[in-house]
């Protein structure tokens, strides 16, 4: 059974609420589509880019410390798409950057939306091939290379929580079959 909906939600007004470089916030009132009124809170983050880079049949996964989770997090290089970049040049400058690697293949996954109710990020996936270091890893990043089992015992015991990181890894397990 479908049901048919032509616009879900109607905007009536949007107030901001909060701005900086990197993000903004805003409140927006609506209408649902069985004409109640709601609202919602939308987080302008920017894009990003999540870099699955392989050595053979290895993954490099990164290590840093994620500040709004107050922990250590195992993750693909992953970074933000600034504005005078497209995507595939945001990619290839995070895995400099995260991970001092460059790669000579890249292939474009897909898209992920890690929270689209309430947040507008699109996060480009990619996968590299052929990587090689070049230099190490920016401050504060530690790079690691775990075999494709472990990968998959890192993510069956919740060491790998970022949205970017598992999915890109989801697609490249299904590529690999």
């Amino acid at each position: 059974m479908k049901n048919k909906i032509s616009v879900p939600i109607k905007t009536v007004k949007i107030k901001k609420i909060y701005k900086n470089p990197w993000l903004s916030l805003e409140e927006h009132q609506v209408i649902t589509p069985d004409n109640k009124k709601g609202v919602y809170g939308v987080l302008d983050y920017g894009d990003g880019v999540s870099v699955l880079a392989t050595d053979g049949d290895d993954i490099f996964l990164i290590k840093e410390y994620k500040y709004a989770i107050k922990k250590f997090s195992f993750l693909l290089p992953s970074g933000s798409v600034n504005k005078n970049e497209t995507p595939l040049q945001s990619a290839k400058k995070e895995l400099l950057e995260e991970g001092g690697l460059k790669a000579s293949k890249w292939t474009f996954l897909g898209t992920t939306h890690p929270f689209p109710t309430n947040i507008t990020t699109t996060v480009y996936l990619y996968l590299t091939r052929d990587v090689k270091q070049v230099q190490k890893p920016e401050a504060g990043v530690s790079l690691y290379k775990f075999s494709i089992s472990k990968v998959k015992k890192m993510i069956d015991q919740n060491k790998i929580t970022h949205s970017g990181s598992l999915v890109c890894l989801l697609k490249y397990f299904y590529e690999k079959k």
